[in-house]
């Protein structure tokens, strides 16, 4: 559900970014203010906390993040402030930045692995996807150890499941029907 209205915000926001033509400024005003709220797990606790009045949580929002963030920004956190919705931040970062990608021609791609991939394996991977694909890619790396090995490659909204959890499944699901190989 967050997922579906972090959208929206962001949406709205690259319209605006748009209009301006600023869509890098913006999004790299985001990621600095989502890098900012990671980094400081108070000021986190202070902008999710119920009992803090929203005229407060502006106040604050506005002085810390007033030299790193345009008004877009800014207004963004307020909204999200005034509507309770302070805890999507990193869903809108993450839409915009997948709206941003696309209007450049850069594909999004989640590699998932059992074991975390060095920055010299990354690279080259996205360097084979990339010409099998003839696409510019952005990775993003997971560790999920309960695939056990192989690879899992979220390609936009595409899953390609190359991992030894999913071809042990695939097995078991043809035993239940009795297939024969």
């Amino acid at each position: 559900m967050s997922e579906i209205v972090a959208n929206r915000y962001a949406k709205a926001l690259f319209e605006v970014a748009e209009e301006r033509d600023s869509i890098d400024a913006i999004e790299s005003q985001l990621h600095s203010v989502a890098e900012g709220l990671y980094e400081h797990e108070d000021l986190r606790r202070v902008l999710m906390h119920p009992q803090v009045s929203s005229d407060n949580k502006k106040e604050l929002v506005n002085k810390l993040f007033e030299k790193q963030a345009g008004v877009e920004v800014l207004n963004l956190l307020k909204l999200l402030i005034d509507r309770k919705r302070e805890a999507i931040i990193d869903e809108v970062l993450e839409a915009y930045t997948h709206m941003a990608n696309k209007k450049r021609g850069i594909l999004d791609v989640t590699i998932t692995t059992a074991a975390a991939l060095d920055e010299q394996e990354k690279k080259d991977l996205a360097e084979r996807l990339g010409k099998a694909l003839d696409k510019k890619l952005s990775i993003h790396a997971n560790v999920d150890k309960a695939i056990i090995g192989g690879i899992l490659l979220r390609i936009g909204d595409r899953l390609f499941d190359g991992s030894i959890a999913g071809k042990l499944a695939g097995f078991k699901q043809e035993i239940k029907v009795g297939r024969q190989g």
